[in-house]
């Protein structure tokens, strides 16, 4: 069963493969890049950002990673749509549309052994290069972190191509395409379908992290620095007066507009503001929340997918009268 597994679905295996491996030839040689960059050019850790040597620095990274983020930045959307059009849809509904599996199951090898082997196999395969592509992005952005200049993990452009997140995608993306494989016996139809439903859960999930945890607050009473701690994933700031009614900055700004003035960017009006009662409140995670939500959008993303490929699964080995 393996060796048939192998020889039906080769082609999808190589060239994901053959893509990993470029994009990871890719990623070495601009992480060497940068690495070499940073041990000749990093200034002191607490450089101010805006004096030439930290602001160069700081362009030059930007500049080094985007040149490959562009890139990166389409994987989370395209590589599950892709996994779950082309391996998961094709596996059984090209069978079912072909009749071949009324003659595999006739064979001495159970049509449950023989759904297993093939999404079992395929799906470890699945679910091994999603792990091979978070590794290889990770090692490429430590080349960037390196102070002053740092990574946030936790933005909506790189949460999913680390940790656990893109062999969750990949794999549910499989199950997916298995089930609606199953479901419609076509093959054409079986891939629009899973393609339509990656790319609207890759939307509706594209700024859920804030919504997987109670965000912590800071209630800011005195003019300080940024009291949201760094790395931390930021969900939103407002204002609230001493009875801890909220106001947004709008109302806040015509509040005090006699007393403190409409300039809001100066510490004199941040200072008139608290001493009349009024405190900034910013809501964050902590960067401590990482694998926590690594987890939960891991959980979103299976638990529904494999309760449906557990009813197709169900459905393709019930004898069909």
């Amino acid at each position: 069963m393996l060796w048939l597994t192998w020889r039906q679905h080769r082609m999808q295996v190589l060239l994901t493969t053959a893509l990993l491996a470029v994009l990871g030839a890719v990623l070495l040689i601009s992480g060497l890049g940068v690495a070499g960059f940073a041990a000749q050019n990093a200034p002191a850790t607490d450089c101010v950002a805006d004096t030439p040597a930290c602001a160069t620095y700081s362009v030059e990274m930007n500049e080094r990673m985007r040149l490959v983020g562009e890139v990166l930045g389409w994987l989370p959307l395209l590589a599950p749509a892709m996994i779950g059009a082309f391996w998961g849809a094709p596996l059984l509904a090209r069978e079912f549309e072909h009749g071949t599996h009324q003659l595999t199951w006739t064979q001495s090898v159970t049509r449950r052994r023989w759904l297993m082997v093939k999404i079992v196999g395929l799906g470890a395969a699945v679910t091994l290069g999603g792990l091979v592509l978070s590794g290889m992005v990770n090692l490429w952005l430590a080349a960037f972190d390196v102070p002053p200049y740092g990574v946030d993990y936790f933005s909506s452009r790189w949460f999913r191509l680390v940790g656990i997140i893109p062999a969750a995608w990949w794999l549910s993306a499989f199950v997916l395409g298995v089930a609606t494989g199953v479901l419609f016996r076509r093959t054409l139809p079986a891939m629009a379908v899973t393609l339509a439903v990656c790319a609207s859960a890759f939307f509706g999930l594209l700024k859920a992290p804030p919504l997987y945890a109670e965000p912590e607050r800071v209630v800011q009473a005195e003019v300080m620095d940024d009291p949201v701690p760094d790395d931390s994933l930021y969900v939103s700031d407002y204002w609230i007066n001493r009875n801890g009614v909220k106001f947004t900055s709008q109302e806040r700004a015509l509040a005090l507009a006699g007393s403190c003035g409409t300039d809001e960017t100066t510490k004199k009006y941040a200072k008139c503001s608290f001493s009349l009662g009024y405190r900034q409140v910013a809501e964050f995670h902590p960067v401590s929340r990482f694998w926590q939500f690594q987890w939960t959008e891991a959980g979103i993303l299976l638990i529904p997918a494999l309760a449906l490929g557990g009813v197709a699964v169900r459905r393709a080995l019930r004898p069909r009268i």
